[in-house]
């Protein structure tokens, strides 16, 4: 938790547009772009919501209240990350009849190779 109700406010709603942003618009960001990615959505909020500037004026002053809220936002794209994989698990090899002990191990490797380079 943070000190203050309106950074926990300012981490939860950038913890959330960083959802829509892995499952919308980039769904793997480089992990060494984690600081750039995060500040930036933190600070279009601020501009968004009245009131957050102050409290971003705030956040940057104080290095460790900052590095846990980039900490707890990028915690979203793991959390995305995650769940596009288990769901593509679910249904690729359905979805292209990749089901059954024929496509196992080198394979299966050549197959998805295949549909990737095909832009499947």
């Amino acid at each position: 938790s943070f000190k203050s109700t309106k950074i926990s406010h300012l981490t939860k709603l950038r913890h959330h547009h960083l959802h829509q942003q892995v499952a919308m618009v980039e769904a793997f960001p480089f992990p060494v772009e984690k600081d750039e990615l995060c500040w930036k959505l933190v600070q279009e909020s601020a501009v968004k919501e009245p009131g957050l500037e102050q409290v971003l004026a705030e956040v940057e002053k104080e290095q460790n209240t900052k590095e846990r809220l980039l900490d707890y936002i990028w915690g979203a794209a793991t959390q995305v990350r995650g769940e596009l994989v288990a769901k593509a698990r679910l249904v690729v090899p359905t979805l292209y009849g990749l089901q059954g002990e024929s496509l196992k191990g080198n394979a299966l490797f050549d197959v998805l190779k295949w549909l990737i380079q095909q832009g499947m």
